[in-house]
């Protein structure tokens, strides 16, 4: 099944033994694993994950095979993200450990390629159940782009708005969701979106130098990230649009923050970074996000959020004029120093 249509299914049921996602597109492999566990009653963040590269086997069969105090008998799961070389590395066993496994023990893989003609892609086919990625023609792409943007960000674009952002964006499945988020912040009580503020927001290599913009701010990169912004309001891009969509991107940051410090204040145990960075939505590259947020430093990364709400007042007050609320923009810019 595309994942596509799998992630549009919302009937419970019963993990099977092994649930694989495969093909080239990251987000879609991970968004189908989360569904999998939604699906199956299992709360993802309790799930013990592995990454495919540094994972072994005998790690994973433990924590298949044993039950904790708090289990308190429910299904067992482990899922390994970016499992091809584990997959390479142990094909025997877990080939045996599928044969003999039971319902109610669950094994989620994430991969770029698995041929059919391997003897694991027929197991998972009469013991599992297998999601592809692979790029969609047609129709079906900006049909999943309205049906994403709906249920996961309450935006209720048009065929032609949702054709514009897979023109714009292309197949990167990732993207779209964030343009989609982004979308999300200007849309009407009824989910609606102007023609027009489409067309200013998803904004092809715009969106890119934004993308760039985000990611050099965060990792103190000033004159980068001013030189950018110069660029784009070059090329007739306004700070008002500018500010709004590096809002949406920064503010995850601030937001991780925030969950950490409510967390410690609770006293809860064996918080993590990738815990927080995914509460924030990000749902890739949580190595590089991580590194990102220790750049912008602890102090910042808490204040972040009333820099975000401070930076909106000025440029809906007293700096909405496009000259100040480019100073407006530069100067929370230059926090990041």
């Amino acid at each position: 099944m595309h994942a596509f249509d799998y992630l549009a299914q919302n009937e419970t049921r019963e993990l099977p033994v092994l649930v694989v996602a495969i093909g080239p597109d990251d987000f879609l492999r991970r968004e189908s694993i989360q569904h999998a566990l939604k699906l199956g009653g299992l709360e993802p963040m309790s799930v013990t994950r592995f990454d495919g590269e540094d994972a072994q086997w005998r790690d994973v069969h433990d924590e298949l095979s044993t039950q904790s105090l708090f289990d308190q008998g429910g299904p067992k799961a482990a899922y390994v993200r970016k499992a091809d070389s584990f997959v390479s590395k142990n094909r025997e066993a877990l080939e045996r450990w599928i044969e003999q496994a039971e319902l109610g023990t669950t094994l989620l893989l994430d991969m770029q390629t698995l041929p059919s003609n391997q003897r694991l892609y027929k197991l998972a086919q009469s013991k599992g159940f297998l999601v592809g990625t692979a790029e969609s023609k047609g129709a079906a792409f900006p049909a999943w782009i309205a049906r994403w943007g709906a249920a996961r960000h309450s935006v209720q674009l048009t065929v032609a708005q949702a054709s514009l952002v897979a023109d714009r964006v292309g197949y990167v499945c990732g993207m779209v969701d964030c343009e989609l988020a982004k979308l999300g912040l200007f849309c009407d009580a009824k989910g609606k979106v102007s023609d027009a503020r489409v067309d200013e927001l998803v904004g092809g290599w715009r969106t890119q130098t934004v993308w760039n913009i985000s990611s050099a701010i965060a990792e103190g990169k000033i004159a980068e990230a001013i030189d950018g912004v110069d660029k784009l309001i070059m090329a007739g891009q306004t700070p008002v649009g500018i500010a709004a969509q590096l809002s949406w991107s920064l503010r995850r940051y601030g937001v991780a923050a925030a969950w950490i410090d409510q967390q410690k204040r609770y006293g809860v145990q064996g918080v993590t970074l990738f815990d927080a960075l995914s509460r924030a939505g990000f749902r890739f590259e949580h190595a590089l996000e991580e590194k990102r947020l220790k750049t912008i430093s602890w102090n910042r990364a808490k204040d972040l959020l009333n820099w975000l709400v401070e930076l909106e007042k000025e440029l809906k007050g007293n700096h909405s004029q496009e000259d100040l609320a480019r100073l407006a923009l530069e100067k929370f810019i230059f926090r990041f120093r």
